[in-house]
């Protein structure tokens, strides 16, 4: 049970109890993976090395080992590998003051989870030369409070390699947050090579700056390695003026090269063709759709589409919700569910399949909305989780809860969680880790750990150190003590205190 001081983990676990030991692990600590499976327990070691090399961060002659930790037990249960909305992360780990670590999990996404726990209570002590495990004897009962905690990150507006999304990746990991929203092209640049459709890269900035369909597979099995979901988002009808660059004749004219071309099946026909392929690169099976922010009015502007709208008898908006409806049954015919942002659902109601999400960044209250209506959804309000918002500082993102006038039961459940949107305006592989940085760590605790958890005053000592660790693992936080995010650290001074 929850008591004070709070175990010095981000995001907190949702049951625990603590003593007030300080264990030393011995230079021999073993680890044994427990499963029936091979692949899982390939994957258990992997991620057994990964952490090795994260918590001996320090070269030292140690003491001679009298007593402690010597070792720690991984129980997998499940051979499943499936990573998935479903996925069942949650997880048992038994820290004594002496003898063996258990770990227990479900899957090995659960196992992950505790080892990144685990990770978080390990010290180095200078005086013996030897990690230690603090507040043992102690044992966590964790799972997420929600099954959907994620951040988008904008890959159009600014570039990023691929070198640094898997350093971001690896970032999410340590907040335990389970989905990269791959918001991978925008108006700006369209960075991503399809075999079946090449001239879709000529939107790209530079030849350079592109990420292949190999990039893409090895990013989704890194991301997987690491328990996230990645999940991409090709935003339609608007947003979508690179497109263009490389077939034109989906775009309505060279002054009107957004919304894209509603009035013609060379856009759908294109879209099915894109999604095809692209199913083969993202393997989950949710697909963001986009849908927002869609200027119908210049449809108007051009010849072939008023009259295509006069044929019809459509308003602009009613061939708005044509468009999405049309995108939508494609990506349902190729075995994809849906996300789109909340205007979709302003513009639709109940109409599309209940399967459907949708992603609130508008208004906080339309989630209330959506859930009334059956529909999943996920919560990115811009004036609570945008970090491209300097000023919103991480006490309003920790306090921004998703089940704000969501009193039902049986809507709380179809409330998923969320996302921290990174919009790359203003951001590159130069202050990337600056922005998100500590702040997301914020959401990512918001969307674990129990609803009662919601004290910034018990959180700010535990953010610190969560900052602490990032720097110390290579991912260049700001300091929690800014009042606007990515401000360098104003003085001379502990890690912990800036």
């Amino acid at each position: 049970q929850l008591r004070a001081p709070q175990i010095p983990v981000v995001p907190v676990p949702q049951i625990y109890d603590q003593g007030e030991g300080n264990s030393a692990m011995s230079p021999d600590f073993k680890v044994n993976a427990i499963s029936t499976d091979a692949g899982v327990v390939n994957f258990t070691y992997e991620a057994v090395d990964r952490y090795r090399s994260l918590v001996h961060s320090h070269l030292a002659t140690p003491i001679p080992f009298t007593s402690g930790l010597t070792g720690l037990n991984v129980i997998v249960h499940s051979p499943s590998m499936e990573l998935g909305l479903e996925t069942d992360e949650s997880y048992k780990l038994i820290v004594p003051d002496e003898g063996n670590i258990t770990l227990t999990a479900e899957n090995v996404y659960g196992a992950l989870r505790g080892m990144e726990t685990l990770s978080q209570l390990t010290r180095f002590d200078l005086m013996t030369g030897l990690n230690h495990i603090v507040n043992t004897p102690l044992q966590v009962n964790d799972q997420p409070r929600f099954a959907h905690r994620g951040i988008l990150l904008d890959t159009s507006r600014h570039y990023h390699s691929v070198a640094m999304l898997k350093r971001f990746l690896d970032s999410m990991n340590a907040a335990k947050f389970n989905v990269f929203h791959w918001h991978i092209v925008d108006s700006q640049a369209f960075p991503l090579q399809l075999h079946s459709l090449p001239g879709l890269v000529k939107g790209a900035y530079t030849a350079q700056e592109i990420y292949t369909p190999e990039d893409v597979a090895e990013l989704v099995e890194y991301a997987r390695m690491r328990a996230i979901r990645v999940i991409p988002e090709f935003d339609t009808p608007g947003h979508s003026s690179s497109w263009c660059v490389g077939y034109p004749e989906i775009c309505p004219s060279p002054t009107c090269n957004q919304p894209l071309n509603p009035a013609t099946n060379k856009t759908f026909d294109l879209i099915t063709t894109f999604l095809t392929e692209s199913k083969g690169l993202w393997t989950d099976e949710y697909v963001h759709l986009g849908g927002d922010e869609v200027h119908e009015k210049c449809w108007e502007t051009v010849p072939a589409v008023a009259t295509w709208l006069k044929e019809h008898n459509y308003t602009t908006d009613d061939a708005y919700k044509y468009f999405v409806a049309r995108t939508h049954a494609i990506a349902r015919s190729l075995g994809r569910k849906s996300i789109h942002w909340e205007e979709v659902f302003n513009h639709f109601g109940g109409e599309l399949d209940k399967d459907t999400i949708f992603q609130v960044w508008l208004n906080h209250k339309t989630a209330a909305k959506i859930v009334a209506e059956g529909y999943q959804c996920i919560l990115s309000n811009s004036n609570s989780w945008y970090l491209p918002h300097l000023s919103v500082s991480w006490e309003a993102m920790y306090l921004n809860d998703p089940f704000l006038n969501i009193i039902d039961p049986a809507q709380q459940k179809l409330m998923l969680g969320g996302e921290a949107c990174m919009w790359g305006e203003t951001v590159d592989d130069s202050d990337l880790f600056n922005t998100v940085w500590p702040r997301a760590a914020a959401v990512a605790e918001r969307l674990w750990s129990p609803a009662y958890v919601n004290d910034t005053s018990n959180f700010t000592p535990r953010l610190s150190r969560f900052r602490c660790l990032l720097n110390s693992r290579g991912f260049g936080a700001a300091p929690v003590h800014n009042d606007q995010a990515r401000f360098a650290p104003p003085n001379p001074g502990s890690c912990e205190f800036q």
